[in-house]
């Protein structure tokens, strides 16, 4: 892929806000996550997500490797949670002074997180520069009613909740 589609792909998907979540499991090490904003769900029968993760990242291996993991939803208040586990702290301090519970696929599970989404490793694709993991869900859960933390034109933001939803711009009256 030539540098200008690297560049355009990169500045259109800047345009495009996106969820904020840490993925989590249990090794032998213990806790480890990582921060994943490219994640989605897939397909209800099976119940199936997918999570995206760069092969040059020091958690690739293990998380393409997992039996189970939980994808933790960010709240609004937890941008630091977000930057802790986006790297900017070593992986084996990253839940130092984090609270978290073990889930049902034994996987950590963030506190004050606006939903949890636990899964048993299903298939692993191969995505180019990453690698495409599918869960078949195990658990899934809506937690609070936080506003989310979503991540948008290269920044932190959330959503603003509308009184009266506004109708589609495209429909003429």
């Amino acid at each position: 892929m030539g540098e200008d589609i690297q560049t355009g792909l990169k500045s259109a998907m800047r345009a495009y806000p996106q969820g904020v979540t840490v993925v989590t499991t249990d090794s032998a090490d213990g806790p480890k996550g990582l921060t994943v904003s490219s994640f989605t769900s897939v397909s209800l029968d099976p119940p199936l997500v997918l999570l995206s993760i760069a092969k040059g990242s020091a958690m690739h291996n293990l998380f393409r490797d997992a039996k189970a993991y939980a994808v933790n939803f960010l709240a609004d208040d937890q941008k630091s949670v977000s930057d802790r586990f986006a790297g900017r702290t070593e992986a084996k301090d990253r839940f130092e002074g984090v609270k978290y519970a073990k889930g049902l696929s034994g996987s950590p599970l963030i506190s004050g997180v606006r939903a949890v989404v636990e899964c048993r490793a299903w298939k692993v694709y191969d995505g180019g520069d990453h690698s495409i993991l599918v869960g078949e869900v195990i658990s899934a859960r809506a937690l609070n009613s936080k506003r989310p933390l979503v991540y948008y034109s290269q920044q932190y933001t959330t959503t603003e909740l509308m009184e009266y939803p506004a109708p589609p711009s495209d429909i003429v009256w």
